[in-house]
């Protein structure tokens, strides 16, 4: 019993050790009022990959498929509507390889499911647009690529947290309220139908309802070597191992956000080292956008060659 005790205390010396030599820290770089008045429920994310310095975002339920421009002072940059597509409750949005076709794709996560009833959630595929030229541009309408349909291996769950990987996977994180976040992926090959989504397990997070510590966004790195799970006030980064679950690289509590925000839940890498977080307008007048860097003890543990 003394032996494995001792193996035990090792092993968790270990993995302390591991967690010491990759400290992770944010700090704020500045911050915005979201001023689009139809943007009041920032659900998520993404940093254009046409126009550097613009975002792309969307509302929570309740909108239409509109995708709206903002930039870094959170100006109202007009607006789009994603033909084709129906907006039940999107929840995210994420770029990626557009894998059916060359090039970038923005996926609007249409995964957000309170009740836990639908049969299926879908993912948007769209290439991106150029962005709208002012407030007064918003009548523009962009096609769809394909749309995702995804289910789950056991029941229904709700999730507010998308990525994809430069090699085309999908990556989802669930949001049940009185359990673990539980990391799921699929494939984002050609295809029709649906897919089944395949359980990966339940990232380190330290999951709480009463602490706000619920997951409603991911992002990855450039690389795709690095995802970050924000909830509404930490985040957790976690390094990717192929396959296996992610490692993670802070404490199951996570990094505490360095701001207040009304309803935090978009985020976007907009560079190797720095993020960017949107907000819904909560009970407040406005929606936040905050910019963070991320410090790294030692350098950042993700590659920037590329």
């Amino acid at each position: 019993m003394l032996r494995l005790s001792l193996i035990a205390a090792g092993l968790v010396a270990a993995a302390t050790h591991a967690l010491a030599q990759t400290p992770v820290r944010v700090e704020t770089i500045d911050t915005a009022i979201l001023a689009a008045p139809r943007l009041v429920e920032s659900s998520g994310v993404a940093m254009s990959v046409l126009v550097p310095g613009v975002y792309w975002s969307h509302n929570d339920s309740g909108d239409g498929p509109f995708l709206y421009a903002t930039d870094s002072a959170g100006r109202d940059l007009g607006a789009v509507r994603v033909g084709g597509a129906r907006a039940v409750d999107w929840e995210d949005l994420t770029a990626g390889p557009c894998v059916i076709v060359p090039g970038r794709c923005l996926y609007a996560a249409d995964i957000g499911d309170n009740g836990g009833r639908r049969a299926h959630v879908v993912v948007y595929r769209l290439r991106e647009p150029a962005p709208p030229s002012g407030p007064a541009d918003t009548a523009r309408t962009v096609p769809l690529l394909d749309s995702l349909v995804l289910v789950y291996p056991d029941h229904p769950h709700d999730a507010e947290a998308l990525a994809v990987t430069p090699g085309g996977g999908v990556l989802l994180v669930t949001k049940d309220r009185f359990g673990p976040a539980v990391l799921l992926r699929a494939s984002a090959s050609p295809g029709t139908g649906t897919r089944t989504l395949e359980a990966v397990g339940p990232l380190a997070i330290e999951t709480g309802l009463l602490t706000g510590r619920i997951v409603t966004g991911a992002a990855l790195s450039p690389d795709g070597t690095l995802l970050v799970v924000r909830t509404y006030v930490s985040l957790h980064f976690f390094r990717l191992r192929g396959d296996s679950l992610p490692l993670p690289l802070n404490r199951p509590r996570g990094i505490p956000i360095p701001v207040v925000e009304p309803q935090g839940e978009g985020i976007a890498f907009e560079g190797p080292d720095r993020l960017v977080l949107t907000s819904e307008r909560g009970s407040a007048r406005h929606g936040t956008l905050v910019r963070l860097r991320i410090l790294f003890a030692g350098g950042p543990p993700i590659r920037q060659d590329h």
